[in-house]
């Protein structure tokens, strides 16, 4: 049984069910292999990092990976292929995250995403019934928007103070280590997601 007032929720494994392997095969089909390199060097996935924290537009990297590839495909066929990563949001989630908030929590969201990641989620995969993603959290904290991206102690820093919340009243579900560590670092309490659905098992009470 746990306690807690605030609740930071991770987007990639934790609530959106992701597709890494469809989202390479998509951008290799359009000649772009290259972003999709898994070698962190390398320069798609430098181009891929930089936009990520919002040094360069959707606009810029679109251009940026068309003269990388020698490709000549729009950026509509590029924003499609980095779309096939999200696969969906399963009802049940966004059901339990309406509950958890009818319950008195507070909720936030802060993920390592992209603008055209977070847009198709927002259009496509949040809405449930006549509910969409403003009605799940509190404030959504966006790594591109930010400029910063976990797990940089400073992007928890700005959810704390932001969002005007005490780390130890708060519980953070990411599905990587490292992240759940930074956080920890900060006084916040942590859960990793491992699996799927590993945080539908937490029992909050008030």
């Amino acid at each position: 049984m746990m306690q807690y007032k605030n609740i930071i929720f991770d987007l990639g494994n934790v609530l959106v069910k992701l597709n890494p392997e469809g989202c390479i095969g998509a951008f290799k089909a359009i000649g772009m292999g290259e972003l999709v390199d898994s070698n962190p060097q390398s320069e798609g996935m430098k181009l891929m990092g930089k936009l990520g924290v919002g040094m360069i537009t959707t606009e810029a990297f679109c251009d940026a990976a068309r003269e990388l590839t020698g490709t000549d495909v729009t950026n509509e066929d590029i924003i499609d292929a980095a779309n096939k990563m999200l696969v969906e949001i399963p009802d049940y989630k966004k059901e339990r995250l309406l509950q958890l908030k009818k319950a008195g929590y507070r909720l936030f969201l802060l993920s390592n995403t992209i603008d055209v990641h977070w847009g198709y989620c927002v259009e496509h995969l949040f809405p449930y019934q006549n509910h969409g993603v403003e009605d799940y959290f509190e404030h959504c904290f966006l790594s591109q928007r930010m400029h910063l991206a976990k797990p940089d102690a400073r992007i928890y820093e700005e959810v704390i103070r932001q969002a005007n919340i005490n780390p130890d009243e708060t519980l953070f579900i990411d599905d990587l280590k490292e992240n759940c560590e930074a956080a920890e670092t900060l006084g916040i309490h942590t859960f990793q997601n491992v699996k799927f659905d590993d945080w539908l098992a937490l029992t909050f009470v008030r």
